[in-house]
């Protein structure tokens, strides 16, 4: 029996050992899943690179990408700005991270999060583990060795082989995402009324409400990584504002107490988390036909609407919101 046990905890270990090494091996072997993030990524952050001056960023996912009209606000306040939105599967981890390489001192972080990150415990999923295996191993490199082993327990064997078989890694040139449909501010184009499918159409009609205030009463979320960017941007003299993220409105979002109370307390779990929050939740929900392929994703001419509404709730000095936070 003892003999049984030792081979079993040997092969194991032998067994982890291969796979920790494909691991290492793969740093940096782009795959194609999310090639596009990637390219994204690197057209939003060469162009806020170009601004030697205090910027206006604006950190989130794909809401900001489609929602928000960075040339409305590069002329409220008067500052370069670049939307760094990209992709809110990546999870809160990671574009807190990615803000924190771009940020400098004397930046202006605006941050309409999506209500799903708010409630993100860092758990990586499928599209993190690929993508900073694939894109991103200086970040791999920084992540302690217990949150390394979070995401090897999470990769599952058909990544891993497509990992140590690179193939072609060629930049997305259509389709909705990808850099090639990002302007020199990193807003997204080709999303309006003309671009859009009938699939568009049906999966916007088809999206249905979601049960943030439910899944806010089961878990911590991430509040705490909130607080600690918090911190962090206080101490590099970065200015940050949570505004509410756009979402399709459902009448449950008025009606079930337990939605109804979640949007009504962000504001509050923002502030307490040491962050300015302008702005109401439900303020910032809009009908159906606003949305362009998602419930989250608005057509060009409402992300007009949709800035202007934020801007309105907006003083025009963005630090004194800092001052009081």
């Amino acid at each position: 029996m003892k003999r049984f046990w030792f081979g079993a905890g040997l092969a194991i270990c032998l067994l982890s050992s291969l796979w920790m090494l494909g691991i290492r091996q793969q740093l940096g072997v782009g795959t194609p899943g999310l090639r596009w993030v990637f390219d994204a990524y690197q057209h939003k952050v060469r162009a806020a690179s170009q601004h030697a001056g205090p910027r206006l960023l604006v950190v989130a996912g794909s809401n900001a990408m489609f929602g928000i009209d960075s040339g409305q606000f590069e002329a409220f306040w008067g500052r370069p700005t670049v939307n760094l939105g990209v992709n809110a599967g990546l999870g809160l981890p990671y574009i807190l991270d990615l803000s924190k390489r771009v940020a400098r001192a004397g930046d202006v972080v605006l941050m309409p999060m999506e209500y799903a990150l708010y409630l993100d415990d860092g758990s990586p999923n499928a599209q993190i583990i690929d993508y900073v295996i694939a894109r991103d191993p200086v970040y791999w490199h920084r992540l302690s060795l217990w949150r390394q082993l979070d995401f090897a327990v999470g990769l599952t064997p058909e990544r891993w082989l497509q990992g140590l078989q690179p193939r072609p890694d060629m930049p997305v040139t259509s389709g909705v995402y990808g850099a090639h449909h990002l302007d020199g501010r990193g807003d997204q184009t080709h999303s309006s009324a003309a671009d859009m499918t009938p699939a568009d159409q049906a999966a916007v009609q088809a999206a249905s409400s979601w049960d943030y205030g439910a899944r806010a009463r089961k878990t911590r979320g991430g509040w705490p990584l909130m607080a600690d960017y918090a911190a962090w941007a206080r101490a590099q003299g970065v200015c940050v504002i949570a505004v509410p993220t756009l979402l399709r409105h459902h009448e449950r979002y008025d009606t079930d107490p337990v939605e109804r109370d979640f949007y009504a307390s962000v504001p509050a779990r923002i502030e307490a988390a040491g962050l300015a929050y302008v702005g109401q939740p439900r303020d910032f929900m809009y009908p159906a036909s606003w949305f362009f392929n998602t419930d989250h994703h608005l057509q060009d001419w409402a992300r007009k609407l949709h800035t202007a509404k934020l801007i309105q709730q907006l003083r025009q000095d963005p630090w004194s919101y800092c001052k009081k936070s």
